[in-house]
C-alpha cells in the first residue's frame, strides 16, 4: 500500500482533503482525466476516489490509526 497526504491542494476535488491521509488505488493521467494531469488516483476514509496531482501530496508511511478501544 502507498499512502499520501494532501498538503498542497491547487484543485476544487482535493481542497476539502487538506490534510488528510488516503491510499493510492492507481494512477491519474490524460487517459482517464478530463484536464490531463497526471498523478494519482487517491482513496480517502469516507470511500470517495479522487484524482490528486503528484505536487499537491506528501508520501506517508502509515496513515494514522485510531487508538484501539
Amino acid at each position: 500500500m502507498h499512502w499520501v497526504k494532501v498538503t498542497n491542494p491547487q484543485y476544487e476535488q482535493s481542497r476539502r482533503y487538506l490534510g488528510q491521509v488516503g491510499e493510492v488505488i492507481g494512477n491519474w493521467g490524460p487517459e482517464n482525466s478530463a484536464e490531463a494531469r497526471h498523478g494519482y488516483l487517491v482513496e480517502f476514509a469516507d470511500g470517495e476516489v479522487i484524482g490528486v496531482t503528484e505536487d499537491e501530496l506528501e508520501s506517508v508511511e502509515e496513515p494514522g490509526l485510531p487508538p484501539e478501544r
